[in-house]
């Protein structure tokens, strides 16, 4: 538990800056085309998804999975990185990344479907008839991939609650990405149980699809590979409502 005294003085924590300091120095960038960061990016994604199954995963195999895919090969999906000076060191390091995948109807071209959450899962009615919270493909950003640097869940950082900071900021600034550079208005995505439950905690509003099923015959080996999350964390498409003051409008 962090005392009063703590939050006021940043060395009585082991931190060299305060938590707002670090909040204040906030910068997230698309780094899809600059492959260093790129590197950490899909590395940082690839730790997450590795216990998301209970079999031996080979990490390259992983990132060919759920980094290299179709929608970043084309360029449908756009990579941010979070990066801010970490509070224990005051050095600016990558805090985090959220992938941003920009909804067209365009994609039919290219043999994908518009979102990827389509290729995954499907309404009780088909996603031609599909019109819950006024769902429009082109006006939606999907939200996906989204990891927390392993430097924010140790230590006085994670005791004074920077990877819930983190992730809050992933969200919010994912979607202003989108809506700043993409002209974007819904944010959407595929979230599992445990994921709603924490950035509903942060107060950012989740709005589960109803009657939404997996695609188990053309994706079987997917949710057999990565069954501890497509098995066993309820994942399912989601709205997400981010607060207006926080993306400018």
């Amino acid at each position: 538990m962090v005392s009063n005294r703590e939050l006021r003085d940043p060395e009585s924590a082991g931190l060299a800056i305060s938590i707002e300091e670090t909040v204040d120095s906030f910068v997230i960038e698309d780094v899809s085309d600059d492959a260093a960061r790129l590197s950490w990016a899909f590395d940082l994604i690839v730790q997450g998804y590795l216990p998301l199954s209970s079999q031996t995963l080979d990490p390259w195999q992983v990132r060919d999975d759920v980094c290299d895919d179709a929608y970043h090969r084309h360029g449908l999906a756009r990579t941010l990185v979070l990066t801010g000076r970490h509070p224990e060191t005051g050095e600016s390091e990558p805090l985090g990344t959220v992938r941003v995948t920009m909804g067209s109807a365009a994609t039919k071209a290219l043999g994908v479907p518009p979102l990827e959450a389509m290729g995954l899962m499907a309404p009780a009615d088909g996603w031609e008839n599909f019109h819950f919270e006024g769902f429009e493909i082109d006006q939606i950003a999907e939200g996906g991939r989204v990891a927390v640097s392993p430097t924010c869940r140790i230590g006085p950082s994670r005791a004074l609650g920077l990877p819930a900071i983190v992730l809050r900021t992933l969200f919010e600034r994912g979607f202003r990405f989108a809506v700043e550079h993409y002209g974007k208005t819904q944010y959407w995505g595929i979230l599992p149980s445990y994921v709603i439950r924490r950035v509903e905690a942060l107060g950012i509003r989740v709005i589960p699809a109803p009657a939404m099923a997996y695609r188990s015959e053309e994706n079987g080996h997917i949710l057999s590979k990565y069954d501890r999350y497509w098995l066993h964390s309820n994942p399912t498409f989601c709205r997400v409502i981010v607060p207006a003051a926080t993306i400018g409008f």
